[in-house]
C-alpha cells in the first residue's frame, strides 16, 4: 500500500530525509494546507505504548524526556514538563498537573513536543527501512480510522 503525503512527511522526518521534507512542505504550503498533525498524533500515540507498554513509572518518564533533551539537536528547547505530561496523558497516568500542563498548550506546540518525542522513541527502537515502514503504516490506518469517525 501506498504512504499517503501525511505519513511520507512524517517519514522524512525520522529518517532525517530532509530534501524529501522540503518537498513535502512546500507541496502542503502550495495546497494550503499546514503541518499533518494528525499523523504525528498517533505515530506518538504507539511509540509512547510501545516504548512504556504497562509501565507506568514517572521516574522513567522524566529520564526519557531528559534523555530526549540531551540527545536532540533542539533538545534543549523541548519543554520538560509539557513533554513528561503529553508522555503522562498517552499512558493514562494520573500524575499532578497534567491535565492542567496540557490544557495550556494549543494544538501546534502539543504537535511539535510529540515531533520532537516521537523522533527520539523512533530512534531508541533503531527500527529498519521495513520496520519503520511497518509502524507508520499502523499510524497511518489508526490517523485514516479516525478521520472517517469524525467525518459526518
Amino acid at each position: 500500500m501506498e504512504m499517503d503525503e501525511n505519513t511520507k512527511f512524517l517519514r522524512a522526518i525520522l529518517r532525517q530525509d530532509w530534501e524529501a521534507y522540503d518537498a513535502l512542505l512546500a507541496e502542503f504550503e502550495s495546497q494550503g494546507k499546514g503541518t499533518p498533525m494528525a499523523i504525528i498524533g498517533f505515530a506518538f500515540n504507539i511509540a509512547v505504548q510501545r516504548r512504556f507498554g504497562q509501565r507506568k513509572d514517572m521516574n522513567e518518564i522524566i529520564q526519557f524526556v531528559a534523555d530526549a533533551r540531551t540527545f536532540l539537536s533542539e533538545g534543549r528547547d523541548l519543554p520538560a514538563k509539557e513533554a513528561e505530561a503529553l508522555i503522562c496523558a498517552t499512558l493514562d497516568l494520573d500524575a499532578p498537573e497534567v491535565a492542567e500542563t496540557i490544557d495550556r498548550l494549543d494544538i501546534g506546540t502539543i504537535t511539535e513536543i510529540e515531533a520532537q518525542l516521537l523522533f527520539k522513541l523512533i530512534a531508541d527502537e533503531n527500527l529498519s527501512e521495513q520496520q519503520l515502514d511497518d509502524f507508520l503504516a499502523q499510524a497511518e490506518a489508526l490517523a485514516a480510522q479516525w478521520q472517517n469517525s469524525a467525518t459526518p
